[in-house]
């Protein structure tokens, strides 16, 4: 049976997510404490001894306006996603709560690989409605990620290495030998990280976060989470907040400086990271978002690249599926985002001219 946890047993679904394959940082519960402005829920599925068979932690925001609220379950459920009972617990505990708080719209985007006909086949039955065809621009996370499968290794370091591209384990050595010391830095480097990762945002041309989110974010996963910083004659060159969790090593963020690019610290700060993944017997090493265009088209072609030479695989996942509980105010909702996205634009193009 489904149940709405209360905060005070929140350890009990966090245990469960940390250690169950399926899990990631975002489906903790302290991941909503990096979410600022959006509220939280557990719900959880128990067998008839008590113990959790699967679970999703909500993210939880009001529509501006009105009485109504969005919810997210960020790479949820956690769940064995051949268990049709349990997905059916969970959907009727989704069901119950978005009732309690009047939720427009329930999301979801889980570990699922696009080929899981068996999953989005399970997923349409009890309501959900799927896409096949979703693109890079119609969903809030990257469809397509390119990963490392480090069981293939054995923990072996040197069998790891030995896989990537040449020239890249070249680029490794050469930051090395010229001087390049990749740290784990604690919060005070979050300003020599910022500094970077605008500078990064301007050349790639995305909006950055603001740099309390980092603060939140490092606070927020504890032992989970490590910020990685590149020096190269005492200046900050590139860094990256990465997360360690449920087996699997994460590249959430990333940053390089205009500056010393000839010196190669994104690559000593990727092989510096991974070995962190080995270190605590992860099972992957996600470099998280690339293009779903791989062609060379795509204005990410060149982090595609650079995550290709790597050695690893592209893994595309099922992407989102919507449970609409009222249309109208739905559509509502999606009409005046559409505006602001589009004010939103305009106004990048006027700045840049």
């Amino acid at each position: 049976m489904f149940e709405i946890l209360k905060e005070c047993d929140y350890a009990q679904y966090e245990e469960f997510a940390l250690n169950h394959p399926n899990g990631t940082f975002t489906q903790s519960v302290n991941w909503a404490k990096v979410k600022k402005g959006w509220g939280h829920a557990v719900i959880v599925s128990k067998d008839n001894a008590g113990k959790i068979q699967g679970g999703m932690a909500l993210l939880t925001k009001k529509a501006p306006g009105i009485r109504a609220n969005f919810l997210y379950a960020p790479r949820g459920p956690v769940m064995d996603y051949d268990n049709e009972e349990v997905f059916a617990d969970l959907v009727a505990g989704v069901k119950c709560y978005a009732k309690q708080v009047n939720a427009f719209e329930f999301k979801m985007d889980p570990m699922v690989l696009s080929d899981n006909t068996a999953f989005i086949a399970m997923a349409k039955k009890y309501g959900f409605l799927y896409d096949e065809n979703q693109g890079d621009h119609d969903t809030i996370q990257r469809r397509c990620n390119y990963m490392i499968d480090l069981e293939k290794y054995d923990g072996d370091g040197d069998k790891l290495i030995m896989s990537f591209h040449q020239k890249w384990r070249y680029n490794i050595r050469l930051a090395m030998r010229k001087g390049v010391e990749c740290r784990v830095c604690g919060k005070e480097a979050i300003p020599d990280f910022y500094k970077i990762y605008a500078a990064t945002a301007k050349r790639d041309g995305y909006t950055p976060r603001p740099q309390q989110y980092f603060y939140y974010f490092l606070d927020a996963l504890g032992e989970h989470v490590r910020l990685y910083m590149c020096y190269y004659q005492g200046e900050p060159v590139s860094g990256a907040i990465t997360t360690n969790y449920a087996g699997k090593v994460c590249y959430v963020y990333g940053a390089s400086s205009n500056e010393h690019r000839n010196v190669m610290p994104n690559h000593l700060m990727q092989w510096t990271m991974m070995q962190w993944a080995l270190e605590t017997n992860c099972k992957i090493y996600d470099f998280q978002g690339i293009p779903m265009d791989l062609s060379g088209a795509d204005h990410m072609n060149g982090v595609y690249l650079f995550k290709k030479g790597f050695n690893g695989d592209v893994v595309l996942f099922a992407a989102e599926f919507d449970m609409i509980f009222h249309p109208i105010i739905k559509k509502c909702v999606d009409t005046a985002q559409k505006a602001v996205a589009a004010k939103n634009k305009w106004k990048r193009k006027m700045q840049k001219k």
